[in-house]
């Protein structure tokens, strides 16, 4: 390639040399000398063209697709509680305390059977009604003689807070009707009371696996009819 751009130059500088001579002489036509240094140089170009490599191009990267993190689905669960014939009360022992108070569940534990009075029960204001649980002893130990079934939280409605289950003992698999006598407030509303059982040694103890669980009266008083 760099041949021919040297003979190239040489004919164009012989052609310029004969042309300030005079033109042709020895037969040699400056102008043929200019032409085909013309055509030399215009192959070498081309030539050189041709040989060049081409100019990389890059070619674009695309970018890597990143995930887009999905959140846990988060299901709760809802863990009902277990009534004893109607809506759960509070299984822990608040409210007025028992003497004593203490554990038991293994020892002293009942089981809900039946009740009078079911939850929602009307009354007008200041009627007087007994309410009873039937209970099982499905505990280890005896229910003494003496044993008593307290008030621990919500409305007192208008009973005691305290009062004697029975005068005889009841053995493991036995059963207690456990009677409160009570009165309907002067207001109207809805009320709900709590109620445990107590030993003599003053355990409080009560249903549920644990022995914690209550029992409960729910009533609805209405309006007085004469107001």
């Amino acid at each position: 390639m760099h041949k021919k751009w040297i003979v190239t130059l040489l004919l164009v500088s012989a052609a310029v040399l004969l042309g300030a001579c005079g033109g042709s002489q020895g037969g040699v036509n400056s102008e043929a000398v200019l032409t085909e240094a013309a055509r030399i140089a215009l192959e070498g170009l081309t030539q050189t063209a041709e040989a060049a490599p081409p100019t990389p191009t890059e070619t674009p990267v695309p970018p890597t697709p990143t995930e887009t993190p999905v959140p846990p689905t988060n299901t709760p669960t809802t863990e009902a509680a277990e009534g004893e014939g109607s809506a759960a009360g509070p299984t822990a022992t608040a409210g007025p305390p028992a003497s004593g108070g203490g554990g038991g569940a293994g020892c002293y534990r009942a089981n809900f059977e039946t009740e009078t009075i079911p939850d929602g029960t009307k009354f007008y204001p200041d009627k007087i009604f007994t309410k009873t649980w039937r209970l099982k002893n499905v505990g280890s130990c005896t229910w003494g003689a003496n044993f008593s079934i307290v008030w621990v939280q919500g409305d007192l409605i208008g009973a005691e807070s305290v009062v004697l289950l029975t005068e005889q003992s009841t053995p493991p698999g036995g059963y207690i009707m456990a009677e409160v006598e009570m009165q309907a407030p002067a207001k109207a509303g809805i009320y709900k009371g709590y109620w445990m059982l107590r030993s003599t040694d003053g355990v409080l103890f009560g249903t549920d696996a644990d022995g914690k669980g209550t029992v409960w009266v729910e009533i609805e008083v209405l309006p007085d009819p004469d107001e």
